[in-house]
């Protein structure tokens, strides 16, 4: 209850420490420790959050905690006008250093036993909404009135970094989604009611001049940790790889399909009947993969497919010039065969680069006919 010589300050400060909240003197104190806020009195903070050093505080910043819960935000970032967090009922909300934070309003919200864990360098921003158990990689962005629900952005380098295949996941456009993955590298710019299945897509391909700082692909044998990465490059390709191979079908490209389909692969390989590979970039993304099928009598097929945005690359050649090696060494074998449809020109040349030498055509199931090679080893 209000006294008569109570002043306005006063009762601001008794209302505010009777919801757990710091006092606008005590805001400003936070200078002390190097957080800088603007505006006292349109700031709210619980009293159980915890304030690394460095952060800027801009009017209208809303960070409320519960007794059950947990609230911390690093050092060096920056909350703009209109950004909300809030952690209830046992909920968890993390955020690391660097970041930029609600310019055009966002909101972070954890609600009972959800955890959200936000990286350094991240970028929320125009209407941006996290809740549920979502993790947010070093360097993601969203950006847009996306609400996004247990989502996982992929951890990369920030926006400004020059190369777009090191960049964090993006999520960009409007509308909602729920238990999206978006990988290093990997974008999803989309509007729509329900983006939750929207396929991302490579942030390079928005920047197709942009340079490309990493070393040289790599191959690693297929394993079971491969699984989520190989499936959202088939995705991202499907349709690519569909100009010139068949299609693999709609059941293919769903989770429980896939996983299936996967864990024949290495079972397969197990067996030593293949020798399965995925081809990454400096930045640990699949962009490719290339495979030895049908091993018998010293010998094995060859069969490889680099992503769209890597195609013209060199990207083939390498992953090809090192199963070569793997075949002739690790896996024993003295040849290869291959095949490709006399319209791949780029799978011919390739194929002429490495080595390989025509030796006739030969008919398809489906009554097309494909281009033969060998190479001994």
């Amino acid at each position: 209850m209000t006294t008569p010589d109570e002043s306005v300050h006063a009762r601001l400060d008794r209302l505010r420490r009777e919801r757990g909240l710091l006092t606008p003197a005590e805001l400003l104190d936070l200078s002390e420790y190097g957080v800088t806020v603007l505006d006292p009195f349109s700031v709210i903070v619980s009293r159980r959050v915890e304030l690394g050093p460095d952060n800027v505080l801009h009017p209208g910043v809303v960070i409320e905690c519960d007794e059950q819960s947990r609230c911390a935000v690093g050092p060096g970032n920056v909350l703009y006008g209109g950004t909300r967090i809030g952690a209830a009922d046992g909920g968890s909300v993390t955020i690391g250093a660097r970041s930029l934070i609600g310019d055009g309003g966002t909101r972070i919200l954890a609600g009972a036993h959800e955890s959200i864990t936000i990286g350094d360098e991240v970028r929320l921003m125009d209407g941006a909404e996290v809740l549920g158990d979502s993790l947010l990689g070093h360097g993601s962005q969203i950006l847009g009135r996306i609400s996004a629900r247990s989502v996982e952005l992929g951890a990369g380098l920030p926006y400004t970094h020059p190369d777009p295949d090191a960049r964090g996941g993006v999520l960009k456009g409007l509308g909602r989604l729920s238990g999206v993955l978006v990988g290093t590298g990997d974008a999803l710019f989309n509007i729509g009611h329900d983006l939750s299945h929207t396929v991302p897509g490579r942030q390079r391909a928005y920047h197709p001049e942009a340079p490309r700082l990493g070393p040289g692909p790599t191959l690693e044998r297929l394993a079971a940790e491969h699984a989520g990465g190989v499936l959202a490059f088939e995705r991202e390709n499907r349709y690519f790889f569909a100009a010139s191979a068949p299609d693999r079908g709609d059941e293919y490209f769903t989770p429980d399909g896939f996983a299936e389909r996967h864990r024949a692969l290495l079972a397969e390989q197990a067996d030593g009947h293949c020798h399965f590979h995925v081809v990454l970039n400096s930045y640990g993304r699949i962009i490719g993969r290339v495979n030895l099928v049908d091993v018998a009598d010293g010998s094995a097929e060859l069969g490889y497919r680099v992503a769209e945005a890597d195609a013209g690359q060199g990207v083939g050649r390498a992953a090809v010039e090192q199963v070569l090696r793997l075949a002739a060494g690790a896996y024993g074998l003295s040849s290869l065969t291959a095949a490709c449809s006399p319209e791949n020109e780029a799978s011919r040349a390739l194929l002429a680069r490495t080595g390989f030498t025509g030796t006739g055509r030969r008919r398809m199931d489906d009554g097309g006919t494909v281009m033969t090679y060998r190479r001994a080893l």
